[in-house]
């Protein structure tokens, strides 16, 4: 059996865990967080794992990662030197620690546990639901069936994309941060329906049926561009509507907003690579 260990479960480790145990049953999960509030209410959402607090034991995260054959660490990116440092003595030298962490990259990690194989995730929150994307990217000494082993526990909790490190600000920039792209587009369509009278609650249900349809169309056939051209007839409804986005610049918004994300992350990464070697 899997032993995980999840220190400081925030809300993405939550949906990621959460993925996980939903595809497989047969894991010992170990979680951990730093309020004895938040931990009540991680073991109602989460009954299958063993809950404890930092607030409650102070060697909460120590005595969940003892033995755990892959550490997800889920704190904040500023406060993984001081969890990271505390938590080192307590991991086997074959405990692979996984950093779902932005901004955080993995020879500042090494720093921190230069005895343990890494390997830096980027998951999104639909992880909760299966239907996340979750970016894999190992060090070259992770042995080849840890990341197998990972990759397939992932899987549970959607799509897994195996990068280079590099690649993960662009990944941050259109998936782990695109979630919520989606979700600012729908908030305005549903503000566009009220101004034009209809009521918020059926404007809600109408973009959030459209947009779980758009999305089901788009899984069947994962061509955008072929998608939008078959709805839009010349001299439509649909064309006029998207002509309006086209004119506003959609595709400039897109990429700027892409770009900032993933620059936010580089330079998360030299703020805490800074912390981390002072």
């Amino acid at each position: 059996m899997t032993t995980i260990a999840s220190i400081g479960t925030g809300n993405m480790g939550t949906a990621l865990i959460q993925g996980i145990l939903s595809a497989d049953e047969n894991i010992t999960v170990r979680a951990t967080t730093n309020s004895a509030a938040s931990a009540k209410r991680l073991a109602g959402e989460m009954p299958q794992a063993t809950v404890t607090s930092v607030e409650e034991d102070a060697d909460a995260n120590a005595t969940a990662a003892t033995g755990a054959d892959f550490v997800f660490l889920g704190v904040k990116p500023w406060m993984m030197a001081d969890a990271l440092r505390a938590l080192a003595p307590a991991l086997e030298p074959t405990t692979v620690l996984v950093s779902m962490a932005a901004g955080v990259a993995s020879a500042d990690l090494a720093q921190l546990a230069p005895q343990n194989p890494i390997v830096r995730i980027m998951p999104n929150t639909p992880s909760s639901i299966g239907h996340g994307v979750i970016a894999l990217a190992p060090d070259a000494e992770v042995a080849a069936d840890s990341v197998e082993t990972l990759r397939s526990l992932l899987s549970g909790a959607g799509l897994v994309v195996d990068l280079d490190e590099s690649q993960i600000p662009a990944m941050t920039g259109i998936s782990g941060s695109g979630v919520a792209y989606f979700f600012l587009l729908a908030e305005a369509m549903i503000a566009a329906g009220v101004k034009q009278g209809l009521s918020e609650d059926a404007a809600r249900q109408m973009v959030v049926a459209t947009a779980d349809g758009a999305g089901r169309l788009l899984t069947r056939k994962p061509d955008p561009a072929a998608q939008r051209k078959a709805v839009s007839s010349k001299g439509g409804t649909t064309l006029a509507g998207l002509q309006e986005f086209i004119d506003a610049g959609i595709f400039d918004i897109a990429e700027a907003a892409a770009q900032a994300a993933a620059d936010r992350s580089l330079e998360m990464e030299r703020e805490n690579s800074e912390v981390i070697n002072g």
